[in-house]
C-alpha cells in the first residue's frame, strides 16, 4: 500500500500521478491526498482499520472501549496535526470526490492551503457519533455527525444519518433537508449511490407523511422501488399512506 499526494494541478494529469506517485506539486494551493495499493486501486489506510476496529468493537457492545480506544486515537491524531494549521481539510471516500472537494478548494479564501484527505478522520467522528447513539446520546451523536460534514460536506451517507437524527427529534425540516441533501450527493459515491438514494428517499417519504404530504411521501417510495423493485419498507409504507388516505374519506 501506498500514499499518493498531489496538487490540484496535477489531479487533472492522473496519468502523470500514476506514473510518480511520490511527487508532490509544491506550487500548488491543493493537496490530495490518497492510498491506493500497488495497482492503483483504492486501498485501506491504517487509520482506516483503526475505524473499523472501532466499529467491530461497538457491535460486540465495547462501546466506551471503541470511544476512548481506536476512535478517540485516530481524532486526536488528526486534530493535533491541523489543530493550528492555516488549511482548509477535506476528507474524501475516493477519487470522485477528493476532486470534487479540491475544486471546491480552489474557491477558499486567498492564498490558503487546502488538503484532501482520505476518509478515515470524517469515518472517525461519524463512527463515534453512532456509538454516542448506541448509548442515546442523540446531542453527542449529531455533533459528532456534524463535524464528519464539516470535513466530507458532500457525503450522502453522513447527511442520510443526520436526517435520521432530526427525523428522531421530530424536527421535521432539519430531517427532510438532510435526507434532500443525501439524494443530491449520492451519485459523488458510485459504489453505494443506490443504497443511498434508498435510504434518503425513504426518509424523506417518512417525514412527508409527518407532514402530511402524502402524495409527495408516496412518490418518493416509488422512486425508491424503481432502484430495488419490491424493497419491504417502502412497499410496507405506501400500504400505511393508502390507509391514511382511507381514513380521511
Amino acid at each position: 500500500m501506498q500514499r499518493i499526494a498531489f496538487g490540484v494541478l496535477v489531479v487533472c494529469l492522473l496519468a502523470a500521478c500514476a506514473t510518480q506517485p511520490d511527487q508532490k506539486a509544491k506550487s500548488a494551493a491543493t493537496q490530495v491526498t490518497l492510498y491506493v495499493d500497488k495497482s492503483g486501486n483504492p486501498a485501506t489506510s491504517p487509520e482506516e482499520e483503526q475505524v473499523l476496529s472501532a466499529l467491530h468493537m461497538i457491535q460486540d457492545g465495547k462501546i466506551m472501549a471503541a470511544i476512548d480506544g481506536p476512535l478517540n486515537a485516530v481524532i486526536g491524531t488528526f486534530e493535533a496535526q491541523y489543530a493550528h494549521a492555516d488549511v482548509k481539510v477535506y476528507s474524501a471516500r475516493g477519487a470522485t470526490d477528493a476532486l470534487i472537494y479540491a475544486t471546491l478548494g480552489t474557491g477558499g479564501a486567498s492564498g490558503q492551503k487546502v488538503e484532501v484527505l482520505g476518509p478515515a478522520w470524517a469515518m472517525a467522528y461519524w463512527a463515534r457519533g453512532y456509538a454516542y447513539g448506541e448509548m442515546a446520546r442523540y446531542d453527542d451523536e449529531r455533533l459528532e455527525l456534524e463535524k464528519a460534514l464539516a470535513l466530507a460536506p458532500m457525503d450522502a451517507q453522513y447527511s442520510n444519518e443526520l436526517g435520521y437524527v432530526y427525523l428522531q427529534k421530530h424536527e421535521w425540516q432539519n430531517a427532510l433537508s438532510y435526507y434532500e441533501k443525501a439524494e443530491g450527493f449520492a451519485d459523488f459515491n458510485p459504489s453505494n449511490a443506490d443504497s443511498m438514494k434508498c435510504t434518503s428517499f425513504r426518509g424523506q417519504g417518512y417525514v412527508l407523511v409527518e407532514l402530511h404530504r402524502l402524495d409527495e411521501a408516496e412518490a418518493k417510495y416509488r422512486a425508491c422501488l424503481k432502484i430495488t423493485p419490491n424493497e419491504p419498507k417502502s412497499l410496507g409504507e405506501i400500504g400505511y399512506i393508502e390507509g391514511l388516505r382511507k381514513t380521511q374519506h
